[in-house]
Formats: C-alpha cells, structure tokens, sequence
C-alpha cells in the first residue's frame, strides 16, 4: 500500500480545485429562488378556504365558488401570485374582480424563483400589448391585485408584488 503526503505542490491545486466548485454551485442555488416562498394547490374554492388561504389574501374573495385548481405562492411580507380555472358560467362573477382593462404599456411582476405554474410571458418586464397577443387580458383589479385573464381558456393568473 502507497500512500501518498500532499507536498507544498499539491496543495494549491486541491485549494483551486475547492474554490471552481463553490464557483459551480453558485448559479445553481441562485436559481433556487427564494426559498421563503410557501405554496398551496387546491382542488375547490372550499379546499382554499379551508386552508385559509382566502382570509390570508393569498387567494382573492369574489373567486366564484366552482373555481377549480387553484394554485398560489406567497411570501411573508404579502407578495403573491396565484391562477385558478372558472366555467364560463362564472364569467360575470370574474369581471366583478377586475376594474380598467389595459392595452399598452409595461407592469412589473417579479415570482420568486420559478414558480412551475406561471406562464414566463407574465414575467417582468410584462409587455402588454405582446401578452394581449397570446390571448390574455391584463386587468388592474379593484383589490390592488392584477390579472391576467385568458377567456378563452377560462384561466385567471393574478399577482400583487
């Protein structure tokens, strides 16, 4: 059996190689995101309000009651972002949400990190009038939140950062 002694050689090589991997393992935990992000997905209305999510203010009052597959993410200083499906017989009850449509312009919304269920075109910077092309409406709305809705598809996204 050899062993073999680190000489005065050797060990910069091992330090320099310690410090390329810490370099490595930097961008990959950058892209971690903020890890204070906390997330919920609920089936029903009623699982979110169960769940308090609703009283919280992660998701929205005035949701219509047969919202389905909600999905949110919050942070603790009150940043948030959610998306829930509607049928098109709750259409009036989802215009109630929203206020003045916009059409042109720029609006910032920045998630934490990448979360899975945000479309990356409502990432800052949101270019209006290029979401509107996707089929989305961008709404300010009557509780300081925005929304983008996509009636067609019977999906609303909504943020307040």
């Amino acid at each position: 059996m050899v062993l073999s002694v680190p000489t005065a050689r050797t060990v910069p090589v091992l330090q320099v190689l310690q410090v390329l991997m810490v370099l490595a393992v930097l961008p990959v935990l950058g892209a971690c995101g903020d890890l204070r992000v906390k997330m919920g997905v609920y089936n029903t209305l009623a699982d979110a309000k169960h769940a308090g999510a609703i009283e919280s203010g992660w998701v929205p009052h005035g949701v219509p009651a047969s919202a389905s597959d909600l999905r949110e993410g919050h942070l603790p200083d009150g940043r948030h972002w959610g998306v829930f499906a509607f049928s098109a017989a709750d259409e009036a009850a989802v215009r109630a949400l929203v206020g003045e449509e916009l059409t042109s312009g720029t609006l910032t919304c920045d998630t934490p990190g990448r979360l899975e269920f945000w479309p990356r075109v409502l990432l800052t910077p949101v270019d209006v009038a290029r979401v509107r092309s996707t089929g989305f409406r961008i709404y300010h709305g009557h509780d300081g939140r925005h929304y983008a809705i996509n009636w067609g598809q019977a999906r609303a996204y909504y943020w307040k950062t």
